[in-house]
């Protein structure tokens, strides 16, 4: 099932040309996708550039200390600011927390940073039809290399 197009993304991150490149990317996806860019998810929150608006897709870089809690608070504000949009983080740091519960948390799709284009346009392609995804890095830390989350020891 096809969803909503993609039109107005707003990308969270310290480094602008992360912004830039994603740019080019989802422009030559979807032309009528309008990118936006600040540096910081709190600034983003408290902003008055963005009373009012919509975003379809919240991208989420570098995140400074976090915990899945407060990213899902963080998340929850959003969406109930900005419409129920989708969330990808794009990140280099592996959480197996995150991956656990990302749909707990809200996020849609889990993306490694140095990821090819390719995967990105996967990504976009993924949750334009709906779907969560996780990207290749990132399935094979979780999946092949079983680096999650361990119960304790028993005994």
């Amino acid at each position: 099932m096809q969803s909503a197009p993609m039109n107005s993304i707003l990308v969270i991150d310290e480094v602008p040309v992360i912004a830039i490149g994603l740019q080019v990317i989802f422009h030559t996806l979807h032309p009528p996708a309008k990118l936006e860019y600040t540096d910081n998810l709190f600034k983003a929150l408290s902003s008055k550039t963005y009373d009012g608006r919509k975003f379809d897709l919240l991208i989420i870089g570098e995140q400074t200390d976090h915990s899945s809690a407060d990213l899902s608070q963080s998340i929850a504000e959003w969406q109930s600011r900005f419409g129920p949009g989708k969330v990808m983080l794009y990140t280099p740091n592996y959480d197996p927390v995150l991956i656990e519960k990302m749909k707990e948390i809200g996020i849609d799709a889990y993306v490694h940073k140095y990821e090819p284009a390719a995967e990105i346009i996967k990504t976009w392609s993924l949750l334009s039809a709906g779907e969560s995804y996780v990207s290749a890095i990132f399935h094979t830390l979780y999946h092949d290399y079983n680096l999650r989350l361990d119960p304790p020891p028993q005994g």
